[in-house]
């Protein structure tokens, strides 16, 4: 559903006209060489463990009050998604039939809601069917485009819109933008992976993990500055009506949004509803929080999430970065090389703490100091890095908070033998 998305064309368009073709490659490459890396450490502690990236959370230094925080960022990054997806829908959509917007986005946020109702079972069957007439069209669209342009278009490699900023800082630019992308989609991985056993992560991860993010980064985002390129426009439901046709264009419009929204609706609502178990509402169900979401969703659309789209993502991306790069802190210094704390990854509320100093107090630096940067800075160059900035803080602080407490605020009983220092202490005794 992700893969086949038309935010990442949006994207790949947006880059070229911003950064420039030769910046938006050399972006594209180094952000997805740093996703892999953090995908693989993550997924694979996943598959270990058999849990998934909230549960992770929880026992990797969040504690089970603490991992609330980390849920809500997972799912309001998924309805950012969400109310940009179905923007795009909505677009589409009026070009068949002139309504307000307000009524088109009402609309689609509510064709979603009776789809996703049913939860897993019903999306499979609809990602399902729907993909062959999704490759079909694009395919279709594809040599449309290459019999217009006479080829392959002209600056897929070199191409310099009018405008776009190339160099260093378009690089930048393109990293800035992804933040949110490296961020979120380690966890994404470690939801999935946790089915697989870890005596065959090894040999099943090229394909559980690197092969989609090669088709994101190399493929999907790509095709998004070669149809920019083709027909002059970086908006996906604009140029596909072109080169499809007003009708073919819409559904393969639809039929690529129906696919990944019903799964960014499922996603954030899942996300809530594990979020509201340890703040005591868990009596609210994943449909309650299906409407939430898509109540939140028609209001990302009233306000034009589309239009802001590079905001949004760099925004978001101080966040995950700073709740990545503490997961991954705890799983390889923590209980990797300092072995501060051993043993499977607690998940058990009952055998952990409400809130875990650690986690907490890292991701809250991280974001507030990122945020600043990002804001404040001047320096092109120093607002692009601002997530990343902050990914390096949480990390660090991270691991002095742990070694500070001595692994002493992970689990409800500071006794617990998995502790470092009580087991140091058993032994001299």
């Amino acid at each position: 559903g992700f893969v086949t998305a038309f935010f990442f064309p949006l994207v790949g368009g947006l880059f070229l006209v911003q950064y420039g073709a030769a910046a938006t490659w050399i972006g594209l490459a180094i952000s997805f060489v740093v996703l892999t890396v953090l995908a693989l450490t993550v997924a694979r502690v996943a598959s270990r463990e058999g849990l998934t990236s909230e549960l992770l959370t929880r026992g990797a230094g969040f504690g089970t009050v603490g991992s609330v925080l980390t849920c809500v960022i997972y799912a309001g990054t998924f309805i950012i998604y969400a109310g940009t997806e179905g923007q795009i829908l909505a677009s589409s959509i009026d070009l068949l039939w002139d309504l307000p917007n307000v009524i088109w986005y009402v609309l689609v946020a509510a064709i979603f809601l009776p789809m996703a109702w049913n939860g897993i079972s019903s999306m499979t069957k609809i990602l399902a069917y729907t993909i062959p007439l999704y490759f079909v069209l694009l395919v279709v669209a594809i040599i449309v485009a290459w019999n217009r342009s006479g080829g392959m278009p002209e600056g897929m490699i070199t191409g310099m819109p009018e405008g776009a900023t190339g160099g260093v800082i378009g690089v930048l630019g393109v990293m800035a933008a992804l933040a949110g992308t490296i961020g979120i989609n380690p966890f994404e991985a470690s939801d999935f992976n946790r089915f697989i056993r870890s005596t065959e992560f090894k040999r099943k991860a090229l394909v559980s993990v690197v092969l989609p993010y090669a088709l994101l980064f190399f493929i999907a985002m790509p095709l998004g500055i070669y149809f920019t390129l083709a027909t002059g426009t970086f908006d996906p439901s604009i140029y596909f009506v072109g080169l499809l046709g007003l009708v073919p264009g819409v559904l393969l419009a639809w039929v690529s949004q129906i696919r990944v929204n019903l799964t960014n609706l499922h996603v954030s609502s899942v996300s809530l509803t594990s979020a509201s178990e340890p703040v005591g509402v868990s009596r609210f169900g994943r449909r309650f929080w299906l409407v939430v979401v898509t109540l939140a969703m028609i209001g990302l659309m009233v306000s034009d999430v589309l239009g802001n789209l590079t905001v949004f993502l760099e925004w978001t991306g101080i966040f995950l970065l700073a709740w990545l790069a503490s997961i991954v802190a705890d799983l390889v210094v923590v209980r990797g090389w300092l072995k501060i704390v051993t043993g499977p990854i607690e998940y058990r509320s009952s055998h952990l703490p409400r809130y875990n100093i650690v986690g907490i107090s890292a991701l809250l630096t991280a974001t507030i100091a990122g945020s600043l940067i990002w804001l404040l800075a001047g320096d092109p160059i120093v607002k692009s890095l601002s997530a990343y900035i902050g990914f390096v803080i949480a990390f660090v602080v991270h691991v002095a908070v742990a070694i500070l407490t001595k692994g002493r605020t992970y689990f409800a009983d500071p006794a617990d033998p998995r502790i470092a220092a009580n087991r140091s202490a058993t032994q001299t005794a």
